[in-house]
């Protein structure tokens, strides 16, 4: 899980601080906290397995570029990591939002994110030719990555913030998605409702992201059988959907102080995250999951017969491979959230 701690004044929101991390315990929803000791957290009685590995502490560590006002969730801004910033965001842009997660990530030397983002570049290898819808695009961080490392996909995305994708145009790189590379892909935008019947194309897709969060909680729509039965519609035969499930906790925002003393609250985001993971086995009886282990709370899950998991190894970039090797078949004896 990634984290960005900022002191009480350096962003203009009503919330007094802010704690930002990556959105898989929620949104696109923090596990774990800043500060020097491993709290517990309040949901599952444990510490967070993973602490941050990098903390903005000082305001010179960073600019904000951008306030937003959305309509569609918390607040959100846009900071630009200093380059000399000992984090590992050195150099990036970064939307977060109030609610404390990364809604996306930016930078110009580098594509990859150490995030959850990056997995979802691991799906083209194993679908058919043809679209790939992105419901949840954010500021564009999965289809940066994606027209990458495959050059000649498609990309269908949907994002139902407009300001989100003005602002994202202008400072996240999304603007040059939108042009062809030299392969012919190119990144098609769409703002609307991601889950609505408008949110196709002829002939299907080949695959479908999801990553829908709303104020650090992935939607409830997810939880529900007949959410799936609709976007398994959209699929083309062998098609298969990647989904960002969440993660374990999620820290109620508002909390005081900026550390926690042990006054911080927590709710429990596994529940949420299990509702979906059963949602999607009721709808596809062959079904994958993994965790991200050291690097994020997030759980992915994945429609279809467990691939060959060396092939499929083999047709990624070697970053990706170690979370390709991760993926296990979903039956609720293995299950172990």
């Amino acid at each position: 899980m990634a984290f960005l701690f900022l002191p009480p004044h350096s962003v203009p929101y009503r919330h007094h601080s802010l704690l930002f991390t990556s959105k898989s315990s929620s949104l696109f929803s923090p596990l774990h906290h800043p500060g020097t000791s491993s709290g517990p957290c309040r949901c599952s009685g444990h510490p967070p397995a993973v602490q941050p590995r990098s903390l903005l502490r000082r305001q010179e560590d960073y600019v904000v570029l951008s306030s937003i006002q959305s309509a569609y969730d918390d607040d959100m801004a846009i900071l630009k990591a200093s380059e000399t910033s000992a984090s590992r965001y050195a150099g990036s842009k970064i939307l977060v939002n109030a609610s404390g997660n990364i809604l996306s990530m930016y930078n110009q030397n580098c594509i990859w994110t150490d995030l959850y983002f990056d997995e979802f570049a691991s799906l083209p290898p194993i679908i058919p030719e043809g679209p790939i819808a992105i419901l949840g695009l954010g500021g564009g961080t999965a289809a940066r990555i994606l027209l990458e490392l495959w050059p000649s996909r498609k990309l269908e995305g949907w994002e139902i913030d407009k300001t989100l994708v003005d602002i994202a145009r202008v400072h996240l790189g999304l603007a040059a998605l939108e042009s062809p590379t030299s392969k012919g892909g190119f990144l098609s935008v769409h703002v609307g409702d991601a889950l609505s019947s408008a949110a196709s194309v002829n002939g299907s897709f080949s695959g479908i992201i999801i990553d829908l969060f709303s104020k650090g909680k992935i939607l409830p729509q997810l939880q529900k059988p007949e959410t799936w039965h609709e976007l398994k519609q959209r699929l083309r035969p062998r098609g298969r959907i990647m989904v960002n499930c969440g993660g374990s906790c999620v820290e109620c925002r508002d909390s005081q102080p900026d550390c926690d003393d042990g006054t911080w609250t927590w709710e429990d985001g596994s529940a949420a995250r299990d509702a979906t993971l059963y949602a999607m086995a009721h709808v596809f009886p062959q079904l994958s999951w993994r965790k991200m282990e050291s690097k994020e709370d997030n759980y992915l899950a994945l429609t279809g017969p467990l691939p060959d998991l060396k092939v499929w190894a083999k047709d990624v970039p070697m970053r990706l491979k170690p979370g390709v090797l991760a993926w296990l078949r979903f039956t609720q004896g293995s299950w172990i959230g």
